[in-house]
């Protein structure tokens, strides 16, 4: 009996996607079996799934810990419910199929990037944004160009921001534009040489440091005081890569958001006490 195609991730998928680069080989082995046929997997006993994955059942169970789960049953059970609510992808054929599928997988990356984001991390991070005034952010590639756009609507939110994708020029004036400043990285793999550079030296020199990655366990990380998860795109684009601007958006768009919003309380409070501190006065001066 033929395995059923994975359906639209569910929030048990989107993290095995995420963790996958980092997990050792026995535990990769049956979490990529797991994203590819997640509902095959919900009716396998963990012999069995030990057994297709050539797995020993220790490894699936250190999985299984891995995401949050007491062993495997309540992990089964878990994932069982998730897919339950959702619904395989209709097939269609030529340029549609095509579109329809990078559309789904866009669409799933945004749900997923929602599920695996720390809602506290992304409100300090806007809160440390509005009390140093200041963000410096750094990126390659496509990454770069999201840090292009995050600068640009920083700015539009009152904040001073500059984005960074001239590496050599970073590090010559990183000392100065980092203290008292935000520096934001933004890198899917959570590897790229040069932007875990710029974040290290940052820190160094005084910045708060915020990184914008799918990869938790990646060198990146270990430099971030604050870390903005994403979830990686499945499917390649035409050029055989895959892009995580979706999901950078995403978070883009609504770490801008609560920037802005807490910047106009900020406003909204010290106007409110500067009006207070003017009736004191009047009220103090001689009739």
């Amino acid at each position: 009996m033929r395995a059923r195609p994975a359906a639209p991730a569910s929030p048990i998928v989107a993290r095995l996607k995420a963790d996958f680069p980092d997990l050792p080989d026995a535990l990769a082995r049956a979490a990529k079996y797991i994203i590819n046929y997640p509902h095959s997997a919900t009716t396998l006993s963990i012999g069995r799934l030990a057994e297709v994955t050539e797995s020993g059942q220790a490894s699936i169970i250190r999985l299984c810990r891995s995401l949050g789960f007491a062993g495997f049953r309540e992990f089964r059970v878990a994932l069982a419910a998730q897919l339950g609510a959702t619904a395989p992808t209709p097939q269609a054929s030529g340029t549609a199929a095509g579109l329809d599928r990078l559309c789904a997988d866009m669409i799933n990356t945004l749900r997923a990037t929602s599920d695996l984001l720390d809602r506290r991390a992304l409100r300090a991070a806007a809160e440390r944004i509005v009390e140093r005034g200041r963000a410096n952010v750094y990126g390659a590639g496509v990454s770069g160009l999201a840090g292009g756009i995050l600068a640009a609507k920083l700015l539009r939110a009152g904040i001073w921001a500059q984005a960074f994708t001239d590496f050599n020029m970073a590090i010559e004036v990183i000392g100065p534009v980092s203290r008292d400043a935000v520096a934001i990285a933004i890198s899917d793999s959570g590897t790229t040489p040069e932007t875990v550079r710029a974040l290290r030296a940052a820190r160094a020199a005084g910045a708060a440091t915020v990184a914008i990655t799918s990869r938790p366990a990646g060198p990146i990380a270990a430099h971030a005081d604050l870390l903005l998860r994403t979830a990686p795109l499945e499917q390649k684009l035409a050029d055989g890569v895959t892009t995580s601007v979706p999901a950078q958006m995403l978070v883009i768009e609504t770490l801008v958001g609560l920037v802005a919003a807490a910047a106009g309380r900020r406003r909204s409070g010290s106007g409110g006490a500067e009006k207070s501190r003017g009736r004191r006065r009047r009220a103090a001066r001689p009739a």
